[in-house]
C-alpha cells in the first residue's frame, strides 16, 4: 500500500466508484491486489484533479483544470492548449505516473464534448498504460484505464 494516496488509505475504499460511501464494504478494498489498488488510487486522484476548477482550492490555486471551453475559445478553437494543460496538471499533481503523452481522441464541436487519450507509465511499472478521459461543458469528467473497458 506504499503507493496509495493518504486519502485512499484513510478512507479505506475508492469513494468515486460507489454511491454513498457509508454503504461501501471496506473488506472489498482489502480483497484487491496491490496493482489494482494502485491503479484505482491513480484514477481516484486524477478524477479529483481533473474535475476541480482551477482556483477553487484556496491553498493550492493552480490545483485542477481551468475552464476548458474558455481555453479552447481563447486559443482560436484549438485543442492543443487543452492537451498541454491536461499534461501539465497530471505531471504536477499525480506523481505516481510519468512520461505523459496527451492525444486527441475525439472532439464533438456540437456538444462540446472532448475525449482524450492519455498514454503514461506508472513509475514503478515499466509498461505503458492508456488512460481515457472525457470532458463536457457541463463539468462532467470521466477517467478510466483502457484495459478496464474489457
Amino acid at each position: 500500500m506504499k503507493n496509495l494516496s493518504l486519502y485512499d488509505i484513510l478512507v479505506g475504499q475508492f469513494v468515486s466508484e460507489g454511491g454513498n460511501p457509508d454503504n461501501l464494504d471496506p473488506s472489498q478494498f482489502e480483497q484487491l491486489s496491490e496493482d489494482e489498488k494502485l491503479r484505482r488510487s491513480i484514477i481516484e486522484n486524477l478524477r479529483m484533479v481533473l474535475t476541480t476548477r482551477q482556483g477553487s482550492v484556496q491553498h493550492l490555486p493552480d490545483f485542477g483544470m481551468p475552464d476548458i471551453l474558455q481555453l479552447y475559445f481563447d486559443s482560436g478553437n484549438s485543442i492543443d492548449p487543452v492537451k498541454k494543460e491536461i499534461k501539465d496538471v497530471i505531471l504536477k499533481y499525480e506523481p505516481r505516473i510519468g512520461d505523459v503523452q496527451v492525444q486527441k481522441s475525439d472532439f464533438d464541436q456540437e456538444t462540446m464534448r472532448i475525449s482524450i487519450k492519455i498514454v503514461a507509465s506508472i513509475k514503478d511499472n515499466p509498461n505503458k498504460e492508456i488512460l481515457l478521459t472525457e470532458f463536457s461543458t457541463t463539468g462532467w469528467t470521466k477517467v478510466m484505464f483502457e484495459r478496464d473497458l474489457k
